[in-house]
């Protein structure tokens, strides 16, 4: 969890968004960046031989999901060079991976929000819509994308502060 918190730390000083623990489909991510950049750190459990096995099957989902996969040992996180490095090459896919989505015509302004997020959040304001002294209306208005779009990026800029 330290060395996570490094990592994290790194990228967060090469201002990239990453978020700490995410779940995808049936496996947690450590470190997700961007839409799609899994960043794992492994500790020298990482080595035994049934998470050598477990993390194999997890890597090739992710990459099956068109994630990257990115793995820095706890040994190379607590070397600061090394960490400088990781950070330099997560950056680097970051910026491919921006200018893919800029290539993508047409692309939505939610592309690369959680899926689960924007829904709690659509719930969540359409709720704050509903007059609670009124009775409720089987008509509710959906959020354009650009409304969820915009929420997300208050509550992401929310979480950032805490």
């Amino acid at each position: 969890m330290l060395n996570e918190k490094k990592v994290l730390d790194e990228l967060t000083r090469r201002r990239l968004p990453g978020q700490h623990r995410v779940q995808i489909g049936h496996f947690e991510v450590d470190i997700l960046v961007g839409c799609k950049i899994a960043v794992e750190v492994d500790g020298y459990y990482h080595a035994l031989k049934d998470k050598v096995a477990l993390d194999a099957s997890k890597d090739k989902h992710l990459e099956s999901l068109g994630y990257a996969v990115l793995r820095i040992t706890a040994g190379e996180v607590k070397n600061k060079r090394r960490l400088r490095e990781f950070g330099a090459r997560v950056e680097r896919y970051y910026q491919d991976e921006c200018q893919r989505r800029r290539r993508e015509p047409g692309a939505p302004l939610t592309a690369g929000v959680p899926q689960e997020e924007l829904q709690q959040l659509k719930a969540k304001l359409e709720q704050e819509e509903r007059d609670p002294q009124e009775p409720e209306v089987n008509q509710e208005r959906e959020l354009s994308e650009e409304e969820l779009f915009l929420q997300a990026i208050e509550d992401l800029s929310k979480r950032s502060k805490d």
